[in-house]
């Protein structure tokens, strides 16, 4: 059977003419539809026009200077929606918009015999050079990690080059997560391909991910075939820098970060909302702020301030139980008017030294317990059964360790990678008591 695989290399476009065949008013035109490559992607009116060569023909332009490259097939980019909705005093202009393809990339370009300006069909995707688009999904990098990659100039191994968003991932502490970090949304993790979205020139990225599917005889090509099904079913928007906006199916959970990870939210299957700054986390309603809770309310803080400022001031129930103050110091009362203390039963002051009024031993009150916090790194005891921190959190109920990898250049199969036994593309920040920090402020 013939090999048909691509191999990247430019052949002469059918029925490519030897010179400019049509005539349109004196001046030489084309025809049809043929292979080219961007020599110029400069426009001055701002329309994202684009210039090409046309591969096989004998007119090769001269692209020293901008005017000569201005002197080939200029060529008119496409976008599958829009419109412009004309007025007396204004147009209404909609739809979607993309950078123009970058100079040496290969396009489909159209000519029509009354027109000596073309049109971009489409892009052709280099051979074996697709795996970063849409999602720069991780890869061994060059300096032996697992990182976010995107593709070599020349590759015979699976070993690509970093991209910049790697240091950012790492910087969240999520370089070795395989479901908030890195991911493995690429176009050449399985063939036909789960993975839909757009990747900008710089990093900014929006995918859409059907999952890893595991090998099917004659149905599909999968890198390893060994390949869990069912990983990375997601959407996620991600910028440049490392922001991103995750809802991954698979792990069911919603997940916000900014780019340095020093403020994260998570929503997770079990139903826990988790939050954690580096900072303040601030709020402010014009009207109520309602808090309920079918179970606990836990706080745990260096100071506790709460101030009324309306007129029905602080008001405190028990349904069933005690309240209970326990202080380690004093315990101040003052007011500015009348102190009021009733009691239904009897009532008791005791004390160790004197007292004017002093009858049967009182009961001490008892505290709020602590426990440990083992999947904790910095806060270690706390009330609070949960208390998020920087990435990596072990308290997460959702962990992984598997990363889908790409198929090689030359699509011969490889091994998916597993996170527990590599380090991440950078060393995480180490994590540091921001309590006390913020006392030394």
């Amino acid at each position: 059977m013939a090999n048909h695989r691509f191999t990247g290399n430019d052949y002469r476009s059918h029925n490519t003419p030897n010179s400019y065949s049509q005539s349109l008013n004196g001046i030489a035109g084309q025809s049809g539809v043929f292979v080219a490559v961007v020599i110029d992607n400069a426009d001055p009116d701002y329309q994202g026009h684009i210039w090409v060569d046309i591969v096989g023909s004998q007119r090769r332009p001269n692209t020293n200077t901008r005017k000569d490259r201005h002197k080939s097939s200029k060529i008119r980019t496409m976008s599958p929606f829009g419109g412009s909705i004309g007025g007396d005093n204004a147009t209404v202009t909609y739809g979607a918009t993309f950078p123009p393809p970058a100079i040496h990339t290969e396009v489909l370009v159209a000519f029509t015999e009354t027109d000596s300006v073309g049109y971009m069909l489409g892009v052709l995707a280099p051979a074996g050079k697709n795996s970063s688009v849409p999602g720069l999904p991780a890869s061994q990098i060059d300096n032996g990690d697992i990182g976010p990659s995107i593709d070599p100039g020349n590759q015979d191994q699976n070993i690509r080059p970093r991209h910049p968003v790697a240091n950012a991932v790492a910087e969240q502490g999520t370089g070795l997560d395989p479901i908030r970090g890195v991911g493995s949304s690429g176009g050449r993790r399985e063939s036909p391909s789960n993975v839909a979205g757009f990747l900008t020139p710089a990093g900014h990225s929006f995918v859409m991910d059907d999952g890893t599917v595991a090998l099917r005889d004659d149905e599909n090509y999968v890198p390893d075939q060994s390949r869990e099904e069912g990983m990375d079913n997601l959407v996620r928007l991600r910028s440049g820098g490392g922001a991103q906006m995750l809802f991954n199916d698979s792990a069911g959970i919603v997940y916000i970060t900014n780019q340095k990870g020093t403020s994260w939210m998570q929503m997770d299957s079990d139903g826990n909302v988790d939050v954690y700054a580096a900072g303040s986390v601030s709020y402010h309603a014009e009207e109520d702020f309602n808090f309920y809770a079918g179970g606990d309310i836990n706080m745990d803080a260096d100071t506790f301030n709460i101030k009324a400022r309306g007129a029905a001031g602080i008001q405190a129930e028990t349904a069933t139980g005690p309240i209970q103050l326990k202080a380690n110091k004093d315990i101040r009362l003052t007011t500015d008017l009348n102190l009021q203390l009733k009691a239904a039963g009897f009532g008791r002051i005791s004390t160790e030294g004197m007292l004017d009024l002093n009858g049967p031993k009182a009961l001490g009150a008892v505290g709020p317990t602590s426990g440990s916090l083992s999947v904790n790194r910095s806060v270690k005891e706390s009330i609070n059964p949960r208390v998020p921190e920087h990435e990596p959190w072990g308290g997460h109920s959702a962990q992984g360790s598997k990363v889908a990898a790409q198929a090689p250049a030359n699509s011969q199969s490889t091994t998916d990678y597993d996170l527990s036994n590599v380090t991440a593309s950078t060393t995480p920040p180490t994590s540091t008591d921001r309590r006390d920090r913020n006392r030394a402020r």
